[in-house]
Parts: structure tokens; sequence; C-alpha cells
């Protein structure tokens, strides 16, 4: 039977990943559902040789793409919204399509922080959808105490417009969390870090709705709106 859990009922406690892996895919495994409400679905699978597991979330924002990228961008703000994150910085940018960046993971007690440092890659395809790429660099700088440097770390954002004004997020990940971590703890974590950070992103995208930049295109996102989106809209409305 398939496990589902609401965000709620994943505890701080159990989290301790953040952002994002260079993800290959699990030929032959499928997708195990473990959240799927009207706000969020979030799924696993066995990651290839490894008895990690690999975390994909998706959520739908009605919202501009431009809102979305000056919010996955913006460094500063990361510690805000991204769960049981310590803070974040930019190392080293190449252009607007290329970044280093150094993060650091409030892991729960009795467990060290952790920190990482991996590269993303922006791209825009013809149709719109933009995808962000996160490639490990664990040497790009030297491990400082009191942090564990995590040793395999990756993942992507995919951002694409569905009609209606929404983009449907996608956040996918897979890491190793280094150090001594028992397995069920790194999956649970990975687990609800993807939906805790997901879950915040409807409010942390709001403060970016006038956000711009000539790097990314904003195609034509009319026409009817996504059920997905609707359902968001009626839980906001509810909200008090």
């Amino acid at each position: 039977m398939r496990s589902r859990l609401s965000v709620q009922e994943l505890p701080k406690s159990a989290s301790m990943l953040l952002l994002l892996i260079w993800v290959t895919p699990a030929v032959g495994e499928e997708w195990i559902s473990l959240i799927n409400t009207h706000e969020l679905q979030v799924d696993s699978r066995p990651y290839p040789g490894s008895s990690l597991q690999e975390v994909r979330g998706v959520i739908y924002l009605e919202t501009s793409l431009n809102a979305v990228m000056a919010l996955l961008k913006d460094a500063n703000y990361n510690e805000q919204w991204v769960f049981r994150s310590a803070g974040a910085r930019i190392v080293k940018e190449e252009g607007y399509e290329r970044a280093y960046v150094h993060g650091v993971v409030d892991a729960p007690w009795p467990m060290q922080d952790r920190d990482t440092v991996v590269r993303f890659d922006y791209e825009q395809a013809d149709n719109g959808d933009i995808t962000i790429s996160i490639v490990n660099f664990p040497d790009f700088l030297p491990a400082t105490e009191p942090y564990v440097r995590v040793p395999d770390f990756g993942g992507f954002w995919k951002l694409k417009p569905v009609g209606g004004g929404c983009v449907q997020v996608t956040y996918q990940v897979y890491g190793d969390p280094g150090g001594w971590v028992p397995v069920w703890m790194a999956n649970y974590a990975a687990q609800t870090s993807v939906a805790r950070t997901l879950g915040n992103m409807p409010r942390a995208v709001k403060r970016y709705q006038n956000a711009h930049s000539d790097k990314v295109r904003e195609v034509d996102n009319t026409g009817a709106k996504p059920a997905e989106c609707l359902l968001q809209d009626s839980l906001a409305q509810a909200k008090p």
C-alpha cells in the first residue's frame, strides 16, 4: 500500500537536506506516492546503486517565470523559505546562467550541521520551460569546522508554464549527507525537505511579483487555468 502523509505531519526534527541535485533516472523503478494533496505532490523511488532515495516534488504557482527565478536566485533570502537552511552565499558567478553557491544546513540534534558547494546551471528551452540543474562541487571550497561537507549532492528545478498564468514547479533531488546518518533518517529528511521547501514557495514568491530579467523570457501563458491552480486559489482565499 502506498503511504500518504500531509505536509503538516512531517516534523522539522526529521529534516536536514537542502536544495538540489543532478539526477540520473532510476531505470525500471516506479515512483511511490508519499504526499498527494490539493497543495502538493511528493514521490520517491530507490536511487541506482544506493540505499538512499531520489525524491520528486511538484507544486503549482500562480505567478510568472521571472518571479520564481528571482526567488531561486536570491541567496540572501534562502534561509527564509528553504527548509532547514542556515544561509547561502554566492561564491562565484559566471553571468546569469551559472553560479557556484555555498549553503549551510541546520541539521537536527544530535547531528552536525552540513554544508554544500554546488553549481547552478540555468537553461530556458524554446517553449519557455526552464531547467536549473545543480552539480555537486564539494572541493570548490575547503571544508571547515564545524560542518560536515556533503559528498554527493545534486538535482534540478524545472519551471513549466501551464496556462492560466500558472507555473508548474518540479523539484527533484538526491543526496548523501555524509558522516554517520542512518539511512532511514537520511531518506525521511530528504522527503521532508522537499515537502516543506515547496510548501513555503507560494508565500515566498509573492515578494518577487514585479521582478524582471532580460535573461528570462515570459511566454504566452493564457488559456484555461489548471485544476491544481484553481484549488490553490480556493485554499488561499480560505486562509485568514
